[in-house]
């Protein structure tokens, strides 16, 4: 059997380097102008590969020029994935932690040189380098020092109660990650501390990294559930409820949910391995970092209302100058450890090299993009419920077709 060899950090990287790039194939050169160029493209990527469905939005010049699904939510059961099927976005879901942040700091509660042990109920201290403190504006551009210890991070995750745990999808997430079941996983409090401070369970220094904080990048899931956690001690809110009092309802995103106890699971698409191979719902203890469910639908009023913010032409979620701070660089110098194609951080969202603004996210069974360039308002999201690493039929190229083909149609005049 081959083993998962599943790294979250690897496979992020991966992400981004498909993300920001171009892809040379012969079948890609040719430009997309149209939405129905583009869903003849997509189709045929679709077809040719080995993903059980996806789903894109393409927006040009501040409106919606392109939104179609294409595939199976539920390949089994011959269920058909749609624009309001939720389906996993992984790390994207960083960008809420981000957005829930600016609206605490707008309230006054903290700022982003706030101390994080100035909030917290125990105090996080990175044994590398304890004369210096770890700051929230740290926890936002991965630079704590906090590390993510694979074994560790995956032993967290937890099927859900009334999966078939005999299925072989289920079999390999236990054997091979360690996954639990039954739904049983640690609160974000408790995990956080138990895997941040000295006496806790999970503890070792190897959870953080021998240099100094702030000196050096290193993307840290662990790093951004604690920026959750401190949003829930400044609120008295769990993140969930907070989330969805200052974002999803707001924003109406009626088909998004932290927890998949929170939403109708017949709505919810399956995540994949291959098309013929189904990954169980699952949870996860630091659920803020990846574990957000929405539709191509809802993420795309997302991403207009943050389009919108960033140009200075809203006010809804948050104030003008609070929208700025979201968006703008963080990182005074280029650190060591942040990734080639990377040019810097707001506050969580990633500045490329090529000037757009956004996020990747990757997790067992699910791949998703969300990017916009600021200069001509126009961007793109695709979410993938398969996971495009292994699923076979030349996996990473037809992801690099996806990409490349509704690229292509965001940039064409």
């Amino acid at each position: 059997m081959i083993k998962l060899r599943f790294s979250l950090f690897a496979l992020l990287g991966g992400l981004l380097l498909v993300s920001f790039s171009r892809c040379q194939k012969e079948d890609d050169l040719s430009p997309v102008r149209t939405p129905e160029a583009l869903d003849t493209r997509l189709q045929d990527v679709y077809e040719r590969s080995n993903f059980a469905g996806f789903s894109v939005s393409v927006i040009k010049q501040g409106e919606v020029a392109f939104q179609k699904s294409y595939g199976q939510a539920d390949v089994g059961r011959g269920v058909d994935l749609t624009n309001q099927t939720a389906m996993n976005i992984a790390s994207i879901s960083k960008l809420f932690i981000g957005v829930a942040l600016m609206n605490v700091v707008e309230q006054g509660k903290m700022t982003l040189e706030t101390e994080i042990n100035d909030v917290l109920p125990f105090t996080v201290t990175n044994p590398h380098s304890p004369e210096i403190p770890i700051q929230v504006k740290h926890l936002i551009t991965h630079t704590s020092g906090i590390l993510d210890d694979d074994d560790t991070y995956f032993s967290n995750y937890s099927i859900l109660a009334g999966e078939d745990l005999s299925s072989p999808m289920a079999q390999r997430m236990q054997n091979e990650l360690g996954v639990k079941t039954e739904g049983q996983v640690l609160s974000l409090n408790n995990f956080v501390q138990a895997y941040l401070t000295p006496a806790g369970p999970l503890y070792q220094s190897t959870n953080f990294g021998k240099y100094a904080t702030g000196s050096t990048y290193s993307y840290s899931n662990v790093g951004s559930a604690l920026a959750a956690y401190i949003i829930e001690i400044v609120t008295g809110e769990s993140f969930d409820e907070y989330t969805q009092e200052v974002i999803l309802e707001p924003l109406q995103m009626n088909n998004t949910a932290w927890k998949l106890n929170q939403i109708d699971r017949s709505q919810v698409s399956y995540q994949y391995w291959d098309k013929d191979n189904p990954i169980p719902f699952y949870t996860l203890a630091t659920y803020p970092d990846g574990s957000l469910v929405t539709s191509i639908e809802d993420l795309t009023n997302f991403m207009l209302e943050m389009m919108k913010g960033q140009s200075g032409q809203s006010e809804f979620l948050l104030s003008k100058a609070s929208y700025q701070t979201l968006f703008s660089q963080k990182l005074d110098t280029r650190p060591p450890g942040l990734p080639e194609r990377e040019e810097n951080y707001g506050v969580f969202w990633v500045w490329s090299t090529s000037g757009r603004i956004g996020h990747t996210g990757g997790d067992i069974g699910s791949t998703a993009f969300l990017g916009f360039n600021p200069t001509t308002q126009s961007g793109s999201i695709a979410i993938i419920n398969t996971n495009t690493a292994e699923a076979g039929n030349n996996a990473a190229e037809r992801l690099a077709e996806i990409v490349n083909a509704y690229k292509s149609f965001e940039q064409a005049e």
